[in-house]
């Protein structure tokens, strides 16, 4: 029998993840508000930022956004959504409710945090999030796997809080999406917490919307990947050029242990952008570490991974991509997640394909990344 185990899903951070802030930072501290500017519900608002997050946009798995319904969901924040969104052991039934038996769980709100420019709030907010995930995922940490954010491109900071909460049992720990302009992810500085990331051991994943800048770097005319046509089709650009830069730069050679997870970005595009690198890395091999002994997708294939929901298209080039480099999940309690549907249409998007490579895709490849050993009951 097929295990199935999302390795792409979400908590909608509680209040209490930013408990204390506003009375540490004042006004550089975000906070839950109701109605803002005329707006009605909830969110969480970073006032120096002057940007509000809707909470409920988050929480509203298994319905479209142009039902009526489900804009009356969102106006009732934490209240509008599923109860596992709050409650871990609610969101059990929930798994199996979805026919899985476990997700790696990425930050919704906290995505922005990502990109704020108040470092010092940042390093709080993450550190609050960090040990409120592990006490959620304590319930069930086998099948409840939360990922840690950490504060990139402060790079003490990062490697200080990647030691502690791996100590503390954490899976994976999530950096910048993409690095800043002015400090790109092939600049010497981020050396040691490599080195540091390599020695701990755990996976970092890369989130889209988890950007050192909130435009990922992504051409402005292209308008923002979060709610532009443009910006969201060609969002996995703003993966690539991180993923490129460090393959062709050598952090990859340098650090051969290292694994990375891009996630959320789908892999349709993946089979096409590995054969071009390469080709492209031939052209312009001056701009190329001079220490590479292997092709850029030979380094993608040793270290990279990347999770996919509903793409078929990733599914039928999963030989040029690697199998063993495509790990699924069902986005949820986000609205894009296919929630509680994932097995028919898993079935739809598999339909051909080997048991065993299933079996890799759907859990094998996840299974190995953090390390799961599900009780005997389940396996």
């Amino acid at each position: 029998m097929t295990i199935y185990y999302s390795c792409d899903s979400h908590v909608v951070e509680p209040p209490e993840v930013f408990a204390g802030l506003e009375e540490r930072f004042g006004e550089r501290a975000p906070r839950v508000v109701n109605e803002i500017g005329g707006r009605k519900g909830t969110f969480l608002y970073w006032p120096k930022q002057k940007r509000p997050i809707p909470v409920g946009r988050f929480g509203i798995a298994g319905h479209r956004l142009d039902d009526p319904e489900t804009q009356e969901r969102i106006l009732k924040g934490w209240d509008g959504m599923n109860p596992g969104v709050r409650d871990p052991d609610a969101r059990l039934k929930e798994q199996e409710q979805d026919g899985i038996v476990g997700e790696v769980m990425y930050p919704s709100l906290n995505m922005l945090t990502f990109s704020i420019e108040d470092r010092e709030v940042v390093q709080a907010v993450f550190r609050q999030h960090n040990d409120w995930i592990l006490n959620y995922c304590s319930v069930a940490p086998e099948r409840l796997i939360g990922v840690a954010c950490l504060p990139l491109p402060d790079i003490d900071e990062s490697i200080e809080e990647l030691q502690r909460v791996a100590k503390m049992g954490i899976r994976g720990a999530a950096i910048p999406c993409t690095a800043p302009l002015d400090k790109p992810y092939s600049d010497p500085i981020y050396e040691p917490f490599w080195s540091a990331a390599e020695e701990v051991g755990l996976p970092l994943t890369m989130h889209i919307f988890c950007g050192a800048t909130w435009d990922m770097t992504l051409p402005a005319h292209w308008g923002n990947a979060g709610g532009a046509i443009v910006g969201y089709t060609l969002s996995h650009a703003a993966i690539w050029h991180t993923v490129s830069t460090l393959i062709t730069s050598g952090v990859a050679h340098r650090h051969p242990k290292l694994r990375f997870v891009c996630a959320e970005w789908e892999t349709g595009w993946l089979a096409h952008v590995l054969q071009r690198v390469d080709h492209a890395t031939y052209r312009a091999l001056a701009e190329a570490s001079p220490d590479l002994e292997m092709e850029p997708s030979e380094y993608f294939r040793r270290q990279f991974y990347a999770t996919f929901e509903d793409d078929e298209i990733g599914v039928r080039t999963r030989d040029l991509i690697g199998v063993e480099n495509l790990v699924w999940g069902n986005d949820y309690p986000h609205h894009d997640s296919i929630w509680p549907h994932s097995m028919e249409i898993l079935d739809e998007i598999m339909a051909g394909v080997p048991e065993e490579e299933v079996e890799k895709m759907v859990y094998g490849n996840v299974r190995g990344l953090y390390d799961i050993k599900l009780p005997a009951q389940i396996a």
